[in-house]
């Protein structure tokens, strides 16, 4: 089943030109009839529906309701037996690590497909995952938020454990370069889930990097190492919160000391009741303030 596009008439046709010729129908077998109530014109609407259904088609030679007993009857599919499913779309792009997030979870995908875009129809009990018009996988829905990683052991290559033994050592090693407060804060989310907190890492190394060559390492280190004290005393280690924290410190940065205050020497004819302000030390006035005064 293909539903059709809002505002797309021409999807559905053969829907609309019935819509039509009810329409023209009801409306000049019933011109002269006024209703009082919505059951009397669900009644006019269910005559009218019986009197096209019975009455003969043009083109095909016999009536509408002929033509679905004996030609259309035979080929329509049963119905479901439960209540349709309807599904809401997303799209997401398949990391690295062979997983989608969606909806606060991780779910795997094959890992052929790694680093491209797929479309995602989340249902009230599962999770499936398209490219284009294929499906390459369904899950069922995790409801936790949490960044529960629900996977397929196939959807890995024979490579995955080796990749999840290699990453971890990379990106412990990245960060001793970077700051020993970043290198002890991957210490300890690794100890608590190296799977999950690998990603997060990652982006940690990014920020941090950008940072460095944005402002240089003195300066990058000190807004890291205050960053990551943040994070610790509110126990929120999310990446927008650090990104955050170093953009604050930067705009923090660029703001003028305090204490520092304009100092304006008298005798400027340009400011405004300079002559009500200056005393003895101002400048004599110019020839072309004489003349204004004047």
């Amino acid at each position: 089943m293909v539903p059709a596009r809002p505002d797309h008439p021409r999807d559905k046709a053969i829907a609309e030109g019935l819509v039509k010729i009810l329409m023209r129908y009801v409306r000049f077998r019933y011109r002269r009839r006024r209703f009082t109530s919505i059951s009397e014109i669900n009644t006019a609407l269910a005559e009218c529906i019986e009197h096209i259904n019975e009455r003969r088609h043009s083109r095909f030679g016999v009536s509408r309701r002929e033509r679905y007993e004996t030609v259309e009857k035979a080929a329509l599919g049963p119905l479901p037996i439960g209540d349709v499913d309807c599904g809401e779309w997303k799209e997401a792009k398949l990391h690295a690590d062979c997983y989608v997030y969606v909806e606060g979870d991780y779910y795997s995908a094959p890992h052929i497909h790694r680093h491209k875009k797929l479309r995602i129809k989340l249902t009230e009990n599962q999770v499936e995952i398209f490219l284009r018009l294929e499906r390459l996988a369904i899950h069922p829905r995790s409801r936790h938020r949490n960044g529960r990683r629900i996977k397929i052991d196939a959807h890995f290559p024979p490579a995955s454990q080796a990749y999840y033994e290699a990453t971890p050592q990379k990106l412990l090693s990245q960060s001793r370069f970077i700051h020993p407060e970043l290198n002890r804060l991957f210490v300890e989310l690794f100890n608590a889930d190296v799977f999950g907190n690998i990603r997060r890492c990652q982006g940690f190394v990014s920020r941090c990097t950008k940072e460095i060559h944005r402002s240089g390492h003195e300066l990058a280190s000190e807004r890291i190492a205050a960053a990551i004290a943040s994070m610790r005393r509110c126990n929120k280690y999310r990446l927008t919160y650090f990104q955050a924290l170093l953009e604050q410190a930067r705009k923090q940065a660029v703001s003028p000391p305090a204490g520092r205050e304009i100092v304006r020497r008298p005798g400027n004819p340009m400011l405004r009741y300079a002559r009500a302000t200056d005393d003895a030390t101002s400048v004599p006035p110019t020839s072309t303030q004489e003349t204004l005064d004047l």
